[in-house]
């Protein structure tokens, strides 16, 4: 399993931060984790087609998780496979499906690909089989859409991707004993932001979960400081990292 991070930064890009987006390479698959604005762009940067996706899982419908699907799918309509078959599946909560149905009704057939076209599903929490992975999903708590994707490959290794939250019992379940913890860092404990993570609340976090290692991103001016983050109680048997785009982990 390896992912790349295309998108550290929380809903205002900066400079050095993209928008949300993860690129998971997990057995024969290539899947992306959200498409906020720029994600496309990133992962032609990073030696990567559009045509390596198979999936792409959204973890809630926020405009800045959200907002590449439209190039992705412009795209895939006005070029053909370099890689892969040409399938894609959108993954997400029901919503999904309103908004897809709003992009078809708006663009129609400068979407829609007749030849390699996408498909969607509407995800609940549960477990699912695919080919390369297995799949948990849970309920995250920020919107009403959100949801949270750990994922196992064939090894028994296992990366939980939260998206936006805050801190829950579904959360908790979630992260136990996983191996990376991909979460958001958005909140600090001084001006609490609900539906967010907070040193104090991923300290908890931590202590109740013990990730192998945690991937702090959705970072914000403020939360990227190290300042804020060496505030986090770390376990001896945990590491914590900040994102930045473009950094890879192997796992």
């Amino acid at each position: 399993m390896k992912l790349t991070v295309l998108g550290s930064g929380y809903f205002i890009p900066t400079e050095k931060r993209n928008n949300s987006g993860y690129l998971l390479e997990i057995g024969s698959e290539s899947v992306l984790l959200d498409t906020g604005s720029g994600t496309l762009r990133q992962l032609i940067k990073c030696g990567n087609s559009i045509w390596d996706i198979s999936k792409i899982f959204y973890s809630h419908l926020h405009i800045d998780h959200l907002a590449d699907l439209l190039p992705v799918l412009f795209t895939r309509k006005y070029s053909q496979p370099d890689n892969g078959n040409g399938e894609l599946l959108l993954l997400g909560h029901d919503y999904l499906e309103k908004v897809i149905s709003g992009f078809e009704d708006l663009f129609g057939k400068w979407i829609i690909n007749e030849q390699y076209p996408y498909q969607y599903r509407c995800l609940k929490p549960g477990k699912y089989n695919y080919d390369s992975f297995s799949l948990s999903v849970y309920n995250g708590k920020h919107a009403d859409q959100s949801l949270m994707y750990r994922f196992e490959d064939s090894s028994g290794k296992t990366l939980l991707y939260t998206g936006d939250t805050d801190l829950s019992d579904d959360l908790l379940e979630a992260a136990d004993g996983v191996d990376i913890l991909l979460t958001e860092f958005s909140s600090s404990d001084e001006e609490p932001v609900p539906g967010h993570l907070s040193p104090s609340k991923i300290s908890h976090l931590l202590d109740k979960c013990r990730p192998k290692v945690t991937i702090l991103s959705h970072l914000s001016p403020e939360t990227e400081k190290g300042t804020l983050i060496d505030s986090i109680n770390v376990p001896s048997n945990c590491v914590v990292e900040p994102a930045e785009d473009f950094k890879v982990w192997n796992i």
